[in-house]
């Protein structure tokens, strides 16, 4: 018998992911501001997930931890130089690399939670230096 393997999308992998860990905690913790993020992501489904594979990834990283108050507080409350190296987005500004921050509807931003529309502004973001011009992350595995 021949079996194909279904391969999901990293972003349904990584929407499961938000939406296990983000009920689980509106579970156990309610009244906690958690449960309107929580009710965005089941009404608009991985379409608040961006595009982008370095932000997948490294929500993917933060959400992949033992505890789920971690991950919460991980998702939250974490910026991008908290980052361990591997998942650090880093852009290169003249001879140096800094690193990069998320612009999306001309909001730019240095949290993790933002690479999520929670907003729900139907806008794709990207990465971008500190004012807000698009940048391109450069792998540092290169």
């Amino acid at each position: 018998m021949n079996m194909k393997k279904i391969f999901e999308a990293k972003d349904l992998i990584v929407y499961k992911k938000l939406i296990t860990i983000l009920g689980e905690f509106v579970t156990k913790f309610p009244a906690s501001g958690v449960d309107q993020l929580f009710n965005t992501a089941i009404e608009q489904g991985k379409k608040i997930l961006p595009k982008d594979k370095k932000a997948l990834d490294i929500l993917n990283f933060v959400l992949n931890t033992d505890s789920i108050p971690s991950s919460v507080q991980k998702l939250l409350n974490m910026r991008f130089d908290d980052l361990p190296v591997e998942y650090k987005p880093m852009a290169k500004k003249g001879r140096k690399l800094e690193t990069a921050c998320w612009i999306r509807n001309a909001v730019v931003s240095d949290k993790i939670k933002d690479l999520i529309d929670f907003q729900v502004t139907g806008k794709s973001g990207a990465w971008s230096d500190n004012e807000g011009n698009k940048v391109s992350i450069v792998d540092i595995g290169e």
